[in-house]
């Protein structure tokens, strides 16, 4: 009678994707540093290093 036994195999799960890494707020010297850099670009663009 056993040999009538139909033997399921359970279907492997696939991985579960990794959520996207939450980002913790921004600290607060960033906006700061981003307002300066631009300022130190735009002071060499305009030829304010002092060439000749």
């Amino acid at each position: 009678m056993s040999d009538n036994v139909v033997k399921f195999r359970r279907p492997e799960k696939k991985p579960e994707p990794k959520p996207p890494r939450q980002r913790g707020p921004m600290p607060r010297w960033v906006p700061f540093a981003v307002l300066f850099a631009i300022a130190i670009v735009i002071f060499f663009v305009q030829g304010g290093a002092g060439g000749a």
